[in-house]
């Protein structure tokens, strides 16, 4: 008998130990990004993403660079519901892609910038000096996981 208690001691043992990384994983405290994975349609917090493309001559991007986040980024950045946003760039032999994502609470918050046709691209004043066929539409898509560290 006492060699049977210490068989379920022992293996009690074993699965307590063997489950505890499991346990602490799924109390892990939610990361601090902008959007959490949606786990259900009663998610507190809704993140959409707005993209917007552009093109220009290789030999213009850093001086575009620096006005996009000057007279753009600021601007979107301090418009109430916007979460912030990231500028990604390729340069391409003598053609350079600019990616802008901007992060917005709802596409009402959306709407507050870009008025109620939030699909029509808000160019900046002198994006013709520098943009190379210009695009006319915006995209949006809801963030369902943003799983930056």
């Amino acid at each position: 008998m006492r060699r049977e208690n210490l068989l379920n001691i022992f293996f009690g043992l074993i699965v307590s130990v063997s489950t505890l990384p499991l346990a602490a994983f799924a109390q892990s405290s939610p990361s601090t990004v902008p959007a959490q994975e949606n786990r259900s349609s009663t998610q507190a917090k809704t993140v959409v993403a707005r993209i917007w493309h552009g093109k220009t001559l290789t030999s213009k991007a850093a001086e575009y660079y620096d006005y996009l986040k000057e007279a753009g980024i600021k601007k979107i950045e301090s418009i109430p519901g916007n979460l912030g946003a990231q500028v990604l760039r390729l340069t391409d032999g003598k053609i350079t892609e600019f990616t802008v994502i901007s992060y917005w609470e709802s596409r009402d918050a959306i709407r507050a910038f870009a008025g109620n046709d939030i699909e029509k691209v808000r160019s900046l004043p002198k994006d013709n000096e520098y943009l190379i066929e210009p695009e006319t539409k915006v995209k949006h898509f809801d963030v369902l996981l943003d799983d930056r560290k």
